[in-house]
């Protein structure tokens, strides 16, 4: 417990160096980017943001690995760091309000904590093994402890999907069509993975993503009491890979609702 309450210490000055910065970065305003070979869009700020992380973890957790989006792994480490130092880039560049700094702890596989700290709405979630899982946010005077829901049945679940079902169209329009057949989706009001980890809604069909963006939901729901796992364990492909987070008590119907045989 001591050691995981000094992680957890460290992760959370991890989120402060992240948000002083992206902050001291954003106007509201449109911001230069550049394209990377897949497309998605990056800023100058997200490799700043992701290279002093790096350091910080060099510096003060030297035999531990790291992974991040913009610059690559260390790999060989039993423990490591993953990092998205800008998730939501595109809403970042326009000015917008959707993005936050994702920060997980790996253990030989395992995801034993997660920050996800979004200051330009003045919110953070985090939560480790043996610690429980929080959130605070603007106007709340002390974190609130997270836990996820207690429905048992599909039937009577709510869930969300990431992207907006609204904006997906052919291959990517599958799955959530499977899932509507058993349970009607509900609108996010913030990201569905940590909905499901404050227990306000069941389930979360994320279909887009890599591991720094799964990470520190993953351990933020399985904190507070939920599973993840994605869609298709065995593949091992590139690119995005569909994903649930659950209260764990409706993860395996939907599993088989997603991959029926």
């Amino acid at each position: 417990m001591v050691e995981r309450r000094s992680d957890m210490e460290f992760a959370l000055q991890l989120a402060d160096e992240a948000d002083a910065m992206t902050m001291a970065a954003y106007t509201g305003q449109a911001l230069h980017f550049e394209d990377k070979a897949d497309g998605s869009p990056v800023t100058e700020h997200d490799r700043l943001v992701e290279k002093k992380l790096r350091a910080m973890v060099e510096d003060q957790r030297p035999r531990d690995g790291f992974l991040g989006e913009e610059t690559g792994s260390s790999p060989g480490a039993a423990r490591r760091w993953i990092i998205d130092p800008i998730d939501g880039t595109a809403s970042f560049i326009r000015g917008g309000r959707s993005w936050a700094t994702q920060i997980a702890l790996e253990e030989d596989g395992e995801l034993v904590l997660g920050v996800t700290s979004a200051p330009v709405v003045e919110a953070r979630w985090w939560g480790a093994d043996g610690m429980g899982a929080f959130r605070q946010a603007a106007g709340e005077p002390a974190p609130v402890p997270l836990h996820v829901s207690s429905t048992t049945e599909l039937a009577q679940a709510t869930w969300v999907c990431y992207p907006r079902i609204d904006r997906l169209s052919g291959e990517w329009r599958t799955l959530p069509d499977r899932l509507s057949t058993a349970s009607a989706p509900i609108r996010p009001t913030s990201h569905g993975a940590l909905m499901v980890a404050a227990g306000q809604t069941d389930a979360c069909l994320q279909l887009d993503g890599a591991l720094w963006d799964y990470a520190a939901f993953a351990a933020i729901v399985r904190v507070a009491g939920g599973a993840f796992s994605y869609v298709d364990e065995s593949s091992e492909r590139g690119g995005p890979r569909p994903a649930v987070f659950s209260n764990g008590r409706v993860h395996d119907e939907v599993l088989t609702v997603l991959t029926p045989r």
